[in-house]
């Protein structure tokens, strides 16, 4: 646990036993605990928050304080869907002063985000990076550089209305739903956001568009749906497959265009559905979801033939938490786009 807290007695054991030793194993001066040290793009002054790095120290700088322990997502090339704690068992920390090993009841966890780190496509409560369980004594934050992302994957377009030439088409696909970037799983974390760190939900895929049919006397036209396009994320989802002739002579039915793939931070594009001799126009693909942009149901065609439009997926989430009970403090000068109180996390 955490040093006593002011007004209670405290000893320079006590603070050797969260701090560290020196080498022979007795406690250390007060004043080999005054130290700055950077790791990733964090600066601490002092052992922890009030220990002075310089000057005049004593006794009483050191009530409530706690180890601090950085959990190591600063280092290395881009990453996908990573465990907090997988990483801090992995010893893939940093222990500030260096004075002792890693202690997790009682310490102040820092996980340090200053790379990209990206999600899967799948389910919306799907996250990039989830802290993972911690000791309840914990004091645990995520703080995100100014060179950290957090993404979550996009939602694919859906597929266009295939058509027959004789009959009504079927019914186009509905866009798939973006996942999540960061999944809170401690009962009490902070999330701290430094200018240009960012932390983004991944946006939903657009939904296919309907089949069109017109009739008359000697004829029979029909268009498939253009399908939809993908929402930005990481990774981006893929444009949605066109709709396609199922019976019927090739004169009869004209094929839709697929939808466009997202990209990292734009959505894509629904295709433009079929036209059999400007008698009948299959709908188009809505749009994919990005930040500037919300993502699209498909259009119906002209004429209707019965067949329904698909619908847009939905966004996923900034930051979720495992269970509604866990309090989340933000503190963001950076960019936080999406939901941040959902629950469920995987």
């Amino acid at each position: 646990m955490a040093l006593p807290a002011s007004g209670q007695q405290i000893s320079a054991d006590q603070i050797s036993d969260e701090f560290g030793r020196n080498a022979t194993g007795n406690s250390m001066s007060l004043g080999d605990y005054r130290l700055t040290q950077s790791v990733g793009s964090l600066s601490f002054n002092g052992i922890d928050s009030g220990v002075p790095s310089s000057g005049e120290i004593k006794f009483s700088d050191f009530h409530s304080k706690r180890l601090n322990v950085v959990v190591d997502f600063h280092t290395g090339g881009q990453e996908s869907r990573q465990n907090a704690k997988d990483r801090y068992n992995g010893n893939s920390v940093t222990v500030i002063g260096g004075f002792r090993g890693k202690k997790e009841a009682g310490s102040k966890i820092l996980i340090h985000v200053n790379k990209t780190i990206g999600s899967e496509k799948g389910d919306q409560n799907r996250v990039a990076l989830r802290t993972g369980s911690w000791d309840s004594d914990v004091a645990l934050s995520v703080d995100v550089g100014g060179s950290g992302r957090l993404y979550g994957a996009g939602g694919d377009g859906g597929e266009g209305s295939n058509s027959f030439s004789d009959a009504g088409s079927q019914n186009a696909g509905s866009g798939g739903n973006g996942t999540s970037a960061l999944g809170i799983e401690h009962e009490e974390t902070a999330v701290n956001i430094q200018s240009g760190g960012r932390i983004r939900c991944g946006f939903g895929g657009g939904g296919g568009g309907s089949g069109a049919r017109q009739v008359d006397r000697g004829a029979d036209r029909s268009a498939c749906g253009g399908g939809g396009g993908g929402g930005a994320g990481l990774p981006a989802g893929n444009g949605g497959d066109r709709g396609n002739r199922l019976s019927g002579n090739e004169d009869e039915v004209t094929s839709g265009n697929p939808g466009s793939a997202g990209q990292l931070e734009e959505n894509g594009e629904g295709g433009s559905g079929g036209n059999n001799a400007d008698e009948a126009f299959g709908g188009s693909g809505g749009r994919g979801g990005d930040p500037s942009e919300s993502p699209a149901a498909g259009n119906g065609g002209s004429p209707g033939d019965g067949s329904s439009a698909g619908s847009a997926g939905a966004n996923g989430s900034a930051i979720r938490r495992s269970n509604s009970n866990i309090v989340v403090d933000i503190t963001n000068a950076g960019d936080l786009t999406g939901d941040t109180s959902a629950t469920g996390v995987a």
